[in-house]
């Protein structure tokens, strides 16, 4: 049997072509990876070499990926990894090349760790390897396509941490000696501070024996602790030292440098208001971008989505035991190249809920939470962006419980503030007031709108009598000084002229006398009219029923165009028409109370004993 030796390249496709390759008229057993990567010696080879691991490449089990374990209900506290329905593409070709290498160098060290000649292949870095890192981006080819930040570049990025050189041996023995002296130094001082703490715990156990009350209470008192812990304020101290650790240009100070050249050096001692206030800006921006910013590269959004979610779950399962409120969650990616994995979060086994009461399973809600986070439309066009606009603002006034009222922009101040008493508030535009999303012409202002209705900075506020009052005054100043139109109702085309029966005619003093003779003579017509018709009928024998008119078949291009037809619809209608000529020469039934004769007459209980 002859085989064809393929280079090894992770990947289903490789796997695939291996396979193809094989002859057609194989023996129906399976080759084992010895009996094809065991050659015999001959000239141009050597046995020595170690031998490739495998020709087809690595067994299907490790190609597809680990299945998912299941939720553990109520102890639950790290996010568990959901099926994605989406096949795992890898787009990046780096990352796969350099895992393949890794891969043969582990294989190509586990066989020079058997060869008494052979050395280590393990990569030692060098002082080349270590590139500066720019502090306001990120550096060229790190962010591609593949990352978060490469899709959406306008948004801000988290600058990559700089990469510090390696220290000589004096260097390492100076520092384990600085991290020795630090160590002592915490030591006496911890114990300083808990000397002062138990000094503390005696006064107040003291103090709460004299006046009858917990201990717990005087420490509370004493320290005024809380709860809950508010965010603190930018101190100025700290605003310089992230000015000096940060520089615009330049490679980067320490923190305990940064510090020290703040205490000591006067020219940060008298400043401004206005540099203080620019530091504490720089700062607060710094504090911005790392809440808000963009991650440069796949592993880094991979790796912060794992921490964050993990740390979700925690919350969730503490506040449960805090408080006895529970949920769940689920969190996917928004893009199909992101590596990040999906996962489901829930606390005391609130997933529960949508396999009882839903009938679902939360893995396919999970997997078509996926589809629909990755497939949705990103409104990256005009129209899908007004489109979305239109929707929030639907949303906002149904969720003031006007379901059937309808945005009027054109007379937004006058019938939506003043009438129906609801504003927008948070208008993002300044050189427009509130318009309808049709008359926004730039994809940045649209995108502006629809990102502040997102998030809940422009919503719409039902007015309070208070605010209808403010409102109501400012609306009515506005249309004095002409600064918004109130639409009129649309004017009649027959204003000023006088209905009449007939046509309508426009009135004036000439053609008074006119109109009026032709309105009496449109009434003695009438009154002929009626005269005649009562005439008529006093005449008409009422004891016969009214003539009804004989249905006939109008002319039409069918009946010339097919002669059979036309035929056969005429033979129908005489039917019809013997048929009702016949039942109406039969006595009328008695039914109930009447009798043949005349409607309105009663039978007598004789004619009806007689009928029966």
């Amino acid at each position: 049997m002859e085989f064809t030796f393929i280079p090894y390249e992770p990947g289903a496709e490789q796997l695939k072509n291996a396979v193809d390759a094989l002859p057609a008229n194989s023996s129906t057993s399976t080759p084992t990876v010895t009996d094809i990567a065991a050659p015999e010696a001959g000239p141009g080879i050597d046995l020595a070499a170690p031998a490739p691991t495998s020709v087809l490449g690595p067994p299907p089990s490790a190609l597809e990926p680990p299945a998912p374990s299941p939720p553990v209900l109520h102890t639950n506290t790290r996010p568990v990894p959901f099926s994605s329905v989406l096949n795992d593409v890898n787009m990046y070709g780096s990352s796969s090349s350099e895992d393949s290498d890794n891969d043969r160098d582990d294989d190509n060290s586990n066989d020079d760790d058997s060869n008494d000649e052979g050395t280590s292949r393990k990569k030692k870095h060098k002082k080349d390897d270590f590139v500066e890192i720019p502090q306001d981006g990120v550096p060229p080819g790190q962010a591609g396509v593949e990352s978060w930040h490469g899709r959406n570049p306008d948004r801000p990025a988290i600058p990559l941490r700089n990469h510090r050189p390696k220290q000589n041996v004096e260097t390492l023995e100076t520092a384990r000696l600085k991290r020795e002296a630090n160590k002592q130094t915490a030591a006496k001082l911890t114990d300083a501070i808990q000397n002062i703490v138990d000094v503390r715990n005696k006064m107040a156990e003291e103090v709460a024996e004299a006046h009858n009350v917990k201990v717990e209470l005087v420490l509370r008192r004493l320290m005024s602790l809380g709860s809950m812990k508010a965010s603190r304020k930018i101190s100025l101290f700290n605003a310089k030292v992230h000015h000096l650790s940060h520089p615009a240009v330049g490679r980067p100070i320490k923190l305990k440098e940064a510090r020290r050249r703040v205490r000591l050096d006067p020219e940060w001692e008298d400043m401004d208001e206005e540099a203080e206030q620019a530091l504490r800006d720089e700062l607060m921006q710094h504090h911005e971008l790392k809440k808000h910013g963009a991650r440069a590269t796949p592993t880094a959004c991979m790796v912060d989505a794992r921490f964050t979610t993990e740390s979700i779950a925690q919350e969730m399962t503490a506040l449960a035991e805090r408080t006895g409120m529970i949920g769940f969650g689920f969190f996917t990616r928004t893009h199909i190249h992101d590596k990040t994995v999906p996962v489901e979060i829930e606390s005391w086994g609130a997933l529960e809920f949508l396999s009882q009461v839903l009938r679902m399973d939360p893995r396919d809600v999970g997997a078509k939470f996926e589809l629909w986070a990755i497939a949705r439309d990103k409104g990256k066009s005009l129209s899908s962006s007004g489109k979305e606009v239109v929707q929030y603002h639907e949303e906002g006034i149904r969720a003031k419980g006007r379901k059937n009222l309808r945005l009027n922009w054109k007379q937004y101040w006058t019938v939506m503030v003043v009438k129906h008493r609801l504003i927008l508030r948070g208008w993002p535009l300044h050189d427009r007031g509130p318009c309808n999303p049709k008359l926004i012409h730039t994809i940045e202002s649209i995108r502006e709108v629809r990102d502040a209705l997102k998030d809940g900075s422009s919503f719409w506020h039902r007015l309070t009598d208070p605010e209808w009052e403010r409102e109501k005054a400012k609306v009515e100043q506005m249309l004095e000084d002409g600064d918004i139109e109130a639409t009129k109702r649309k004017v009649r085309s027959d204003k000023n002229t006088k209905k009449t029966a007939g046509a309508r005619r426009v009135w004036n003093e000439e053609s008074e006398e006119e109109t009026e003779k032709e309105t009496e003579m449109v009434k003695a017509k009438k009154k002929k009219s009626k005269k005649r018709s009562r005439a008529e009928g006093d005449d008409r024998n009422r004891d016969e029923p009214p003539k009804k008119k004989k249905r006939t078949l109008k002319s039409s291009k069918s009946a010339s165009d097919n002669p059979d037809r036309f035929q056969e619809m005429q033979k129908k209608l005489r039917t019809l028409a013997k048929a009702k000529r016949v039942s109406t020469q039969l006595p009328p039934v008695i039914r109930g109370s009447r009798r043949p004769g005349p409607p309105g007459v009663r039978a007598t209980p004789e004619e009806l004993a007689s009928v029966r």
